[in-house]
């Protein structure tokens, strides 16, 4: 990565974070405009990062960035991107040995991106945000306590979503009859 690469996502996260501050509600068109205009630069700066095979660790920080914008977003098609570039982060990750932080985001994000996903309609994509969630509070417990709160709290409501879903289709546990699986 060169170093512009870096100092233009690191503009861009700041351009966010302003964002935020300004429209802490998170509301209205002004918003939407300016955080759809930065996570769609951060999307095509991790694109030439990946295209140019730049180091894994800054990919995955680009593509991290680029879904937590879209994720903000919070529309359909928005969170559709967020799940996609939080796929891509994940590939990265495989490529090198990422910092336990930048894991535990991706896990979390990934996961949140995918339960706004399932829209309380779709058990498969809940339970897969509930399984990248379960991995982001493990990494919580033991390297990041303060983000513990926060995380359980989304996995609870994950799983909820799975019990309710599964429950209203009519999903039902195997039973076993317990004689017959009694090892002897």
């Amino acid at each position: 990565m060169r170093a512009d690469d870096g100092d233009r996502r690191a503009a861009l996260i700041a351009r966010k974070d302003a964002a935020l501050r300004r429209w802490p509600d998170r509301d209205g068109g002004e918003f939407e405009a300016e955080m759809s205009a930065i996570a769609h630069e951060l999307d095509q700066l991790a694109r030439s990062l990946d295209q140019a095979n730049s180091d894994p660790i800054e990919r995955l920080r680009t593509w991290c960035a680029a879904g937590e914008a879209f994720l903000l977003l919070g529309a359909k098609y928005a969170l559709q991107c967020a799940a996609e570039a939080f796929r891509y982060a994940e590939a990265a990750a495989t490529l090198a040995e990422a910092n336990v932080h930048d894991l535990m985001k991706l896990q979390h994000q990934y996961g949140l991106a995918l339960l706004k996903l399932a829209e309380d309609k779709n058990a498969e994509l809940a339970a897969e945000a509930a399984a990248r969630l379960s991995t982001a509070l493990s990494l919580a417990r033991k390297h990041m306590p303060v983000g513990v709160a926060i995380i359980k709290f989304e996995l609870i409501r994950a799983e909820h979503t799975v019990t309710a879903l599964r429950g209203a289709q009519g999903w039902r546990p195997v039973e076993t009859d317990w004689r017959e699986s009694e090892l002897v």
